[in-house]
């Protein structure tokens, strides 16, 4: 919700205030008996940023059904307790340090290694109905979605639900985007591995690999991303990290991508080692796309899409710091070839009286899709600036929709034109 700059000082202040205070009132206070009631002693993961409060809620994960409780962050020190699966407490990290400080339901208190702990959440997490400002509400309402509706129903199970959910993390932005990314791993963990895992199997991988991308941060803080999802959540990591795919069947069911990356991971180091076409019912190699496939880090996998008839297909890669480059390949005689795409020109040179005195600054591309089996769909932004107030530059965006016909002889005629009106 939008505040006032008096209002988010106080707000600010009052948060510290109270961090300090209920860490001196933990050394003082027993723990209430009820491991199911909300623990007051955690800060609200919004305002973790603001103070120095860093408490988290968890519970025990490990094959062993129990960890153990050190009086020291030692494995050789004194076992204070040994801690069920499934058993609630509270616990502390500081930045990634091997162990975390334990307070169990009980008041004992001591130090668990953290590969042992799981965070823990309820549904009384999740937030609540929106209120006017509420920035995450406004920014989904804009691509048609009830952001209170679509968190309830992910949790809930419901399949379109998750859908609308996970792909908030493709448009969120700023504040919306950072409450989103708290909200992520709430969701996440009350959903659970099962459940998710299920659920991604059935989803085209492009939806999977926008999932993994938005998950790896903050849904698991203050736990690195790739361990804390091998561990506690093994089913939707082989989903997650893979050395090898083959997906993107065409829609004839002949062809497929096949991907091989030099690890499993999502590292910028970890880039597409052999990228081809084959044909799905000998795995033989029907087009070598490796010197054309970029592809590293978090977009190593890239993007297909196939024409609706499956003669040609839209190649896209990209990579951490590059954004997306798209190639297209058609089926000419025998075989496949590539089509080199018309290049990226200027703002139109058309009269437009609506940017009469503003300049040219920049676009971006809104999609590139096959609008029917010879012709592809790109539809672009531009953007121009007008100064009115000084040093407060008026922004005028232009959407343009360009047609790519593929002529018989393998080339490309465009055709440009505006679809919003000054």
């Amino acid at each position: 919700m939008k505040r006032s700059l008096p209002e988010t000082n106080f707000l600010l202040i009052f948060l510290s205030w109270t961090a300090v205070a209920l860490a001196a009132s933990q050394q003082n206070q027993p723990t209430p008996s009820s491991s199911e009631a909300p623990s007051d002693e955690t800060v609200s993961r919004e305002f973790l940023g603001f103070t120095d409060a860093n408490t988290f809620r968890g519970v025990i994960d490990d094959p062993d059904g129990y960890a153990n409780l050190r009086s020291k962050p030692d494995a050789e020190s004194a076992i204070v307790t040994k801690v069920k699966t499934g058993e609630r407490f509270t616990f502390q990290r500081h930045e990634y340090d091997k162990w975390c400080s334990v307070k169990l339901v009980s008041g004992k208190s001591g130090w668990m290694d953290a590969q042992r702990i799981m965070l823990s959440f309820t549904k009384d997490d999740l937030p609540g109905k929106p209120e006017q400002g509420d920035e995450i509400d406004e920014q989904a309402r804009k691509h048609g979605i009830d952001y209170y509706e679509a968190t309830q129903g992910a949790v809930g199970g419901d399949v379109e639900a998750r859908k609308k959910f996970f792909s908030v993390s493709e448009f969120a932005d700023g504040a919306a985007a950072e409450e989103h990314a708290g909200v992520l791993g709430v969701v996440v963990h009350l959903i659970g591995d099962d459940a998710l895992a299920a659920f991604l199997q059935s989803q085209p991988i492009s939806f999977q690999v926008s999932v993994r991308n938005s998950i790896e941060g903050d849904a698991t803080w203050p736990f690195r991303s790739v361990g804390y999802l091998q561990r506690h959540f093994p089913k939707t990591s082989k989903i997650f990290f893979h050395r090898e795919i083959t997906d993107w069947p065409s829609p004839d069911g002949k062809y497929a991508i096949h991907k091989v990356f030099s690890d499993e991971y999502t590292d910028e180091d970890s880039v597409v080692t052999r990228s081809e076409l084959i044909d799905k019912a000998t795995r033989k190699r029907v087009l070598d796309l490796k010197s054309q496939d970029n592809g590293a880090g978090q977009y190593k996998e890239g993007d297909v899409e196939w024409a609706p008839d499956s003669k040609g297909f839209l190649f896209i890669t990209q990579t951490r710091n590059g954004g997306p480059e798209t190639k297209l390949y058609f089926l000419m005689g025998n075989s496949f070839r590539k089509i080199e795409l018309p290049p990226e020109s200027g703002p139109p040179a058309e009269t437009d009286p609506g940017i009469a005195n503003a300049v040219y600054d920049s676009d971006y591309e809104v999609s590139m899709h096959w609008s029917n089996p010879n012709t592809i769909v790109r539809e672009k932004t531009y953007i121009y600036k007008k100064s009115i107030v000084r040093d407060s530059p008026y922004v005028i965006e232009r959407k343009y929709e360009i047609t790519m016909t593929i002529t018989p002889d393998g080339k490309i005629a465009s055709e440009r034109k505006k679809i919003t009106m000054p």
